[in-house]
This record gives C-alpha cells, structure tokens and sequence, in this order.
C-alpha cells in the first residue's frame, strides 16, 4: 500500500477529491491510500511518511519541500474537472504502479 497525500491551499479543495480518489481505488483494488491536508498544515514529518504527494495547480510552485518523497502538481486537466478517477491513474503512473485503473 502506497500512501499519497493531496495538498492543497485554503482548505477544502484537496478534500473534494478525497472521497472519490478513495473510493475509485477501494472499488479496483489500487493499492494507494490517500489522505488530504491544508498547505497551512504539512510538515516534513507529515511528508516523510508519503510515498507521494500531490499538489494542485494553484500552490505547486508556492510549496517546496526538502524531501526525497516525490513532489508533483496536479495536472490542470484533472484537477479542473474533480476527475478522482484521473487522480488515481496519475497517482499510479508517478509511482510506477502495475495496479492501474482500467
């Protein structure tokens, strides 16, 4: 199991793709566990325990972070649409994963 975690900038935006990424993943067996956190409360021990971390476009270039954890913005594409299915494959494509979605 993988972990990735969305950050996002003020709040909720991270969250509203919470529910679907988890959902997609549970229902098809992706072996990623998502979690999502405001950019106002990572720390790099938060970072530490991610296999990944996701950010989406607005705050991809406010946030930088130390860190061997790979750091990647999310695609204006995916994130304009919620797309929690397109999350899931992009999370698997970054992390090299054989589990991805149909």
């Amino acid at each position: 199991m993988k972990n990735v975690l969305l950050v996002s900038g003020k709040g909720n935006c991270g969250h509203l793709f919470l529910g679907e990424a988890k959902r997609i993943a549970e229902t098809r067996k992706v072996p990623l566990k998502f979690s999502a956190v405001s950019s106002d409360d990572v720390t790099m021990e938060l970072v530490a325990e991610q296999d990944l971390v996701l950010l989406v476009p607005q705050d991809g270039e406010a946030l930088q972070f130390g860190s061997a954890v790979p750091v990647v913005e999310i695609p204006n594409d995916i994130y304009g649409w919620l797309n929690g299915e397109a999350l899931v494959k992009f999370a698997c494509r970054q992390l090299d994963q054989s589990a991805v979605v149909a």
